[in-house]
């Protein structure tokens, strides 16, 4: 039944993926936590559908966060599980993508608006990274964490171009709501707006692909050094900083492949990098850094498999000062090792390692280890 609704336009994708996951050391609390997420995508082309060129539809239909998380055990600037982060990072239910995009002649150029889920829209530029139920479950393992900080809330509204070639995204001006509504819908620019620029160059190394990124953006609004716009949840205790108007962040992120089975596109190695810079007045991190490895199904006799390693390094800026009210504060930074294993082509089971030292001095590194099963129906 799916194959004749994708050959008529309508392409369904759903999953349930749970996680056993818990800090074994170091931490705010030693404890092993259960919690799943389901997932429901539908993507709607209108051209074969028989109704009009160059339209589609994404709908994040079904984004249902239950059961618990080790994020707040581990270290609360470095979320050790992204996927359950969404909608919120407890128990949620919402839908968090619906957006229509249309084609503007045949130069590439497209208009997009709608209702978006972050992790989504990151995946318009980078398809392999799992969203953290495939590949890597820490945030900062494949994303600069001051990315979606405070100037981009995790579900919200946007509205913009992109641009397209034959290889991917080279583009895209994007204009979004500064307000998280991650269970609600509707428009309410509380606290302005946020623009966000990017330009991708594709380049072929030894033959290999690669691509270069460069992202900026500035919110207009009111913000303290710790508006977050919903993506970390602080220990109490922390007074309010002084008001700043207006936020940024600039940031470069490059990708190389490595290695590439020339008898099946499917199986290649990855290296992934990125350096990013904000506004340290009004962003918990005055530099982000980070950089992985990833290779899908390295092993011949095993093709459906992935794996990877990465690390990353989360700079605080001001934000250190105020965090030193509690307690000395340091540096955020970790490193992370899956292994994705596909027990047939509709259930994958993972096995997840990563160390993060925690902001707070007096917590020693947290070892978290992680087991998760996707199941794709």
């Amino acid at each position: 039944m799916r194959t004749h609704l994708a050959e008529n336009g309508i392409a369904i994708q759903s999953s349930l993926t749970q996680f056993y996951q818990g800090v074994a050391s170091g931490g705010a609390e030693q404890k092993f936590r259960y919690g799943a997420k389901l997932d429901l995508f539908t993507e709607v082309n209108t051209e074969k559908m028989g109704l009009w060129k160059g339209g589609s539809f994404f709908l994040h239909g079904v984004s249902w966060n239950f059961g618990q998380n080790s994020n707040a055990d581990a270290t609360f600037l470095a979320p050790v599980n992204a996927s359950l982060t969404y909608p919120e990072a407890e128990p949620s239910f919402g839908v968090s993508s619906f957006w229509f995009q249309q084609e503007l002649g045949d130069q590439g150029y497209a208009a997009l608006v709608g209702r978006y889920d972050l992790l989504d829209v990151w995946g318009l530029f980078y398809p392999d990274y799992g969203k953290g139920v495939d590949g890597f479950m820490n945030v900062s393992s494949f994303v600069p964490f001051n990315v979606v900080l405070t100037g981009l809330p995790p579900v919200s509204n946007l509205a913009g171009i992109v641009k397209a070639g034959e290889q991917g995204v080279e583009g895209a001006f994007l204009v979004l709501e500064n307000a998280n509504s991650p269970t609600t819908l509707g428009l309410e620019f509380p606290n302005g707006v946020t623009l966000l620029s990017a330009l991708r160059k594709y380049t072929k190394l030894g033959g290999l692909r690669g691509t270069h990124t460069l992202a900026a953006w500035y919110a207009t609004g009111d913000f303290t050094s710790f508006d977050t716009n919903s993506w970390v949840d602080f220990p109490p205790g922390l007074n309010a900083t002084p008001t700043r108007s207006g936020s940024w962040s600039a940031m470069y992120i490059g990708e190389q492949r490595l290695w590439q089975d020339p008898c099946n596109e499917k199986r290649y190695t990855n290296l992934l990098g990125y350096l990013d810079f904000a506004d340290s007045d009004t962003n918990p991190f005055q530099v982000t850094a980070g950089g992985s490895i990833e290779s899908f199904g390295f092993f011949l006799s095993r093709p459906g498999d992935r794996m990877g390693i990465a690390g990353f390094y989360n700079g605080l800026g001001e934000f250190s000062n105020l965090l030193s009210v509690l307690e000395p504060a340091g540096d955020v930074y970790g490193c992370e090792i899956y292994y994705n294993a596909e027990v047939n082509p509709w259930f994958h089971v993972t096995f997840d390692l990563q160390a993060v030292n925690p902001s707070l001095n007096s917590r020693d590194t947290a070892i978290v280890a992680g087991l998760r099963a996707k199941l794709d129906f």
